[in-house]
């Protein structure tokens, strides 16, 4: 699905792109399914999803910073936090110091609603359940080392 987007020639960039073909393959195609089906199930969209999983649950998080993390313009924080709080997901709050920022807090609900998505995507898909243990046991400080500075997934 993806060997369009490497180069199939010789050498380490070819590897790395053929290695890359396969992790987005992995994760891309198995992912993108389970994340449709978790929104199904919770009656949420995957934008939604995503929104609940970069939310803390211990603190809240400042609107403005939230379109920084998602790329997208305050407005689009808006409408999906408004979806949130509909939900009663999340809620919205003055920041103590700053009235104007407002904050954006997980409610109970939305804590175990996250808590429950976490649960469903920490199961690896069936791709890695293939490999053997001694294959996954090598693979896992291979993966580990490749996302190393990279940023952590909320």
């Amino acid at each position: 699905m993806f060997e369009q987007l490497y180069d199939r020639g010789v050498g380490k960039e070819a590897d790395a792109g053929a290695v890359w073909g396969s992790l987005l393959q992995l994760f891309l195609g198995s992912q993108h399914q389970r994340f449709h089906q978790l929104a199904d199930t919770e009656g949420l969209t995957v934008r939604t999803i995503h929104a609940l999983l970069d939310l803390s649950p211990d603190e809240p998080q400042p609107m403005n910073a939230l379109a920084e993390q998602w790329f997208c313009d305050a407005s689009n924080v808006t409408g999906i936090v408004d979806a949130l709080e509909v939900r009663g997901l999340a809620s919205r709050e003055a920041h103590a110091s700053d009235r104007r920022v407002k904050l954006v807090r997980l409610t109970d609900v939305g804590a175990a609603v996250r808590a429950r998505c976490v649960e469903h995507l920490s199961q690896p898909p069936p791709g890695l359940l293939r490999l053997s243990s001694d294959e996954l046991r090598t693979l896992r400080p291979l993966v580990e080392r490749a996302a190393e500075g990279e940023a952590p997934v909320a």
